[in-house]
């Protein structure tokens, strides 16, 4: 039979996919589309709650199709939780059942990317490197599993070690590693793993360009927001203990919380425990409205606890922050603390000291209009100047469309339709 030229083929693996708030596989799968046949498979959508979504079919395979990507939903066991046990189980179960699954649906990849927090999603990808020699990209949103150790969900030193050197073994199969920051990428030279290999894109939200240009003249409206994940490293408790000050200081200033997470019952209590009155929770809310909140505040929060590795890291919250233009409070350290201070709108505090963030909330309102405006404009100029998510987006078309000609192989098994 002679052999015809097709299509590039791309399969991805991720465990969250849209309407999961995970805007870049979305994002990069479609624009690839145009060009290559784009297979994603995925879970059943539960994030950030650990639970499916109503009208969810999770204990079956689906296919659906949209926007020229095809992708299939695989049944697994689903948890966000702080418990180390449930955790591993969910990440392993969607490994397992996805390793099964792909190489049915998925044919013979040109390319195989992997975007993934915990590094368990690379296990269904080795098959297509062993058998058909596809081309793996990995992209490293997290360093794992050092961020579960930071935020206390895996406390133990050996299994540390166990994942770290899991981790070394699964990036050595990688062709490219696409890493979110400057500190992830020092983090995996020490590993071995050379610089060519190892490329540096931020992440993005989509949306956010738009966005910013909507509201490129808005005016303050005197709250203060929090938009994004409620977990342990987040260190909303700190915001929330701020608030209280400020109300003992005679400060009248609100704090509005949008998200949602683990740590979001606990916190709520806290507010009430302690009367902080000032702090309202909207819980999650669509990206419009809360970027429609941030873009109008006196200013945005933006907090992760202090540890070696937060230093390394870069909240994907902060690209929107830029975007959002409202000057930023930031308790961070490292990369994303040098990012918010070069950005020119942004003024530091200590997250796991609460009077450092009364003080930086005093300082921004001994300002004048003119200078916080000042602050706005800085921002919005340094977001496009740095993370427009369009220019972004076509760094990972570089990487991840296949250069050379292919020749048809054998049609993919399907489950169902």
């Amino acid at each position: 039979m002679t052999p015809t030229i097709r299509r590039p083929r791309v399969l991805v693996l991720t465990q969250v996919f849209e309407p999961e708030p995970n805007f870049i596989t979305a994002d990069v799968a479609q624009a690839l589309s145009r060009n290559c046949d784009v297979t994603v498979v995925t879970a059943h959508p539960n994030y950030p709650h650990g639970r499916f979504y109503p009208g969810t079919r999770f204990w079956r395979i689906e296919k659906s199709i949209a926007n020229g990507v095809v992708v299939w939903r695989v049944p697994f066991y689903p948890d966000h939780s702080l418990s180390t046990f449930r955790r591993a189980l969910s990440y392993l179960s969607f490994a397992l059942v996805s390793s099964i699954v792909a190489p049915f649906v998925a044919g013979r990849p040109d390319t195989v990317w992997v975007y993934h927090g915990p590094f368990t999603t690379g296990l269904a990808a080795l098959f297509f490197k062993l058998a058909y020699r596809s081309r793996l990209v990995f992209t490293c949103a997290d360093l794992w599993p050092e961020s579960f150790m930071a935020a206390g969900v895996v406390k133990s030193p050996l299994i540390m070690r166990l994942a770290a050197g899991y981790n070394r073994m699964l990036n050595g199969f990688a062709d490219v590693v696409v890493c979110a920051t400057r500190g992830t990428r020092m983090r995996f030279e020490e590993d071995g793993i050379p610089t060519e290999r190892l490329p540096v894109i931020p992440v993005w939200i989509t949306g956010t360009g738009e966005l910013a240009e909507k509201h490129a003249r808005a005016t303050e409206n005197g709250t203060i927001v929090y938009a994004g994940n409620l977990g342990p490293a987040q260190r909303i408790d700190t915001l929330i203990r701020a608030a209280r000050v400020l109300i003992e200081d005679g400060v009248s200033v609100n704090f509005h919380i949008y998200g949602s997470g683990a740590a979001e019952a606990e916190l709520r209590a806290l507010a009430d425990s302690i009367g902080a009155t000032n702090v309202t929770f909207h819980g999650r809310v669509p990206l419009d409205e809360a970027f429609d909140a941030s873009a109008s505040g006196l200013a945005q929060v933006i907090c992760l606890q202090a540890s070696p590795l937060f230093a390394k890291t870069i909240p994907s919250k902060l690209f929107s922050a830029f975007a959002a233009g409202s000057p930023i409070l930031y308790g961070l350290q490292g990369e994303a603390a040098m990012l918010a201070a070069e950005s020119g709108g942004a003024v530091g505090f200590d997250s796991d000291d609460p009077q450092t963030l009364v003080n930086a909330v005093k300082k921004l309102l001994a300002m004048s209009v003119g200078e916080r405006d000042a602050m706005r404009s800085r921002l919005r100029a340094y977001f496009a100047d740095n993370f427009d998510p369009t220019v972004l987006l076509s760094r990972y078309l570089e990487i991840l469309q296949p250069s050379r000609p292919v020749v048809s192989e054998t049609r993919a098994l399907e489950f169902s339709s």
